[in-house]
């Protein structure tokens, strides 16, 4: 990344998101990078960061949120090829070793992660959290560095106290805004599928996702992403317009603070840099 006037910061964006596929990556002005899932293939990862000038041995981890198809898909060969150690909680692992393509090798590679339990990797200080999703040990994801904090939550069927926690404080975060309700159950997804995702374990609405962020927003909230649409029951401009009508009836000035941007489904979105005098400052106004 590049930083004219070296001022400490850190960054977040995201490689891909949504139902085919999802990658956020986290790095700061030291060349510390963090990968978060990667349900895309290792070719498009190693493409997509090396257009923010990252190079795969500046990847210091890949944190996996669950075992789904669409966040391990890159898993196997990244490993293979790049030896990055991977981190997730131990029913995760214990899936991942069960995937094609696992080769006991790659055991020395894998850390397990506590929920709640905060550790340090690449100077950042990273936390999971557990979140309800029909997987066998999912975590939202959080990294602090330099008083910022940066947050990766998706593939959660509802709101929980825990995520609300887990959140707080967050200056930039990626946050699920999987479906329209009224799509959904006017769509052509089969019943059971349909209640699969409206589940406490499944997927959360727009609206749900609203009212999440609207009560995690204050003034230090410099970007959120709205990922894991859904490419079936939701539309970006609805999306969008949902979580904004609601954060503009609780916070009338929130754009003067806070840009939301739908998450690009395969492709680099535009990616947030905070510097941390920014937020320094701002907490000891």
């Amino acid at each position: 990344m590049s930083n004219t006037d070296n001022s400490p910061s850190v960054w977040l964006t995201t490689l891909a998101s949504g139902s085919s596929g999802n990658s956020s990556l986290i790095g700061d002005s030291e060349g510390n990078n963090i990968l978060v899932d990667c349900g895309i293939s290792c070719k498009r990862i190693i493409e997509s960061v090396s257009e923010l000038s990252v190079l795969p041995e500046q990847i210091k981890g890949i944190f996996v949120t669950h075992e789904h198809t669409d966040h391990i898909s890159g898993l196997m060969m990244l490993i293979k090829k790049y030896k990055i150690p991977v981190f997730a909680s131990l029913g995760t692992l214990s899936e991942i070793t069960r995937c094609k393509g696992f080769d006991s090798s790659y055991k020395k590679l894998m850390y397990k992660v506590e929920p709640n339990r905060p550790f340090c990797i690449g100077d950042f200080m990273v936390n999971g959290f557990n979140i309800p999703h029909d997987a066998a040990e999912p975590l939202g994801f959080t990294f602090e560095k330099y008083d910022v904090k940066l947050s990766v939550c998706t593939d959660f069927g509802m709101i929980t106290d825990e995520i609300k926690e887990g959140l707080r404080g967050s200056n930039a975060m990626v946050i699920e805004a999987n479906h329209d309700e009224r799509m959904l159950e006017a769509g052509r997804y089969p019943f059971r599928l349909k209640r699969r995702i409206l589940g406490d374990k499944g997927h959360i609405s727009n609206e749900n996702s609203a009212k999440l962020i609207t009560g995690l927003w204050n003034e230090e909230v410099k970007q959120i992403f709205l990922g894991h649409l859904s490419d079936e029951n939701n539309m970006p401009e609805l999306a969008l317009e949902t979580v904004r009508c609601e954060l503009l009836m609780e916070h009338k000035d929130f754009e003067s603070y806070t840009k939301v941007i739908v998450a690009n489904r395969n492709t680099l979105s535009e990616r947030v840099i905070i510097k941390a005098e920014e937020i320094a400052g701002n907490k000891s106004a």
